[in-house]
């Protein structure tokens, strides 16, 4: 089941598709009385509070359906009505590096023997057709394509062979690399923080999509183009870490919570992108995510 936040011609709202068309969801959940007014809460926060509250639960959301939709036309919405927006906002985005054999070697590194974290923070999500910050300023910026997962339920400390049963759903995520001043940051023995965490540098979407469609994952390819010309094209087959075992290492350290999501590393052929140009990051049975690039530096000179 694919769960797409979405502006429209007189509002933000929620729509699913179960392989049979859009449904607003957002209107049956209004019309139960469950509304951003009602709840009193942000438009970025009505995702994240319907994963806690369990509404975004596939059996949940097929049952409220049933009830509400039975003449298959009530809550039909056209997919050209929708323009999709950032799904959800995280409080973080927990990354991977070098989760991929080809792109450790690209940036001349082994696999390193467990996985390396570092986050993203809350200035960083955008949604499908925001633009990338690419500031010529700071010199290179790449494209990393990766999977995204979408924690549904706390957790902490698990153990890999019980974590799937956290994951909510998957995304596309979009790792923008300040790549340039990562090196010089590398170069001195410095925390590359700031060159993952520029504004804008984490494109997240088109929308989520939950683990009875999305799965399996296996012959899954990520693949990366700019302006058309492909830069990236792995399989998930390929991370070295996968899923469960990167959830096992992550929480033993940070409590992962409702609406986190984790990026799962990159393959090779990340590249640079600057001002005009269009990335596209597609994941087969996930989505396209799209957004173009510009240059936030011009606009202080």
């Amino acid at each position: 089941m694919k769960i797409m936040r979405f502006n429209s011609s007189h509002r933000t709202s929620i729509a699913v598709n179960d392989g049979s068309g859009w449904i607003d969801y957002g209107a049956i959940l209004e019309y139960q009385g469950i509304s951003l007014t009602a709840l009193e809460i942000d438009a970025d926060q009505f995702i994240i509070h319907l994963l806690k509250s369990g509404e975004l639960e596939p059996e949940i959301i097929r049952n409220n359906i049933d009830i509400f939709n039975t003449d298959n036309e009530s809550f039909s919405i056209q997919e050209n009505e929708l323009t999709p927006i950032l799904p959800l906002r995280p409080g973080k985005v927990v990354c991977v590096a070098r989760n991929w054999e080809d792109h450790a070697k690209e940036g001349g590194h082994n696999l390193p023997e467990n996985p390396v974290i570092f986050v993203k923070t809350d200035n960083c999500p955008i949604g499908p057709n925001e633009p990338i910050f690419a500031p010529s300023d700071l010199g290179r910026v790449d494209h990393e394509g990766e999977l995204g997962v979408v924690i549904g339920r706390k957790v902490s400390r698990v153990k890999a062979d019980s974590a799937l049963k956290y994951v909510h759903s998957y995304t596309i995520v979009n790792d923008v690399t300040a790549r340039a001043h990562q090196r010089m940051l590398a170069d001195h023995g410095w925390p590359w923080f700031v060159a993952k965490s520029m504004d804008n540098s984490a494109p997240i979407g088109p929308w989520l999509v939950t683990p009875d469609e999305a799965e399996p994952l296996d012959g899954k390819r990520i693949r990366v183009t700019v302006n058309g010309e492909l830069r990236q094209n792995g399989s998930l087959d390929d991370m070295h870490w996968k899923i469960p075992e990167l959830i096992e290492a992550i929480s033993r350290y940070i409590t992962l919570n409702v609406g986190d999501v984790i990026a799962t590393g990159t393959p090779s052929g990340v590249g640079p992108i600057q001002e005009g140009d269009i990335v596209e990051v597609t994941i087969n049975g996930i989505g396209v995510l799209t957004n173009p690039v510009s240059d936030p530096s011009k606009d202080n000179r």
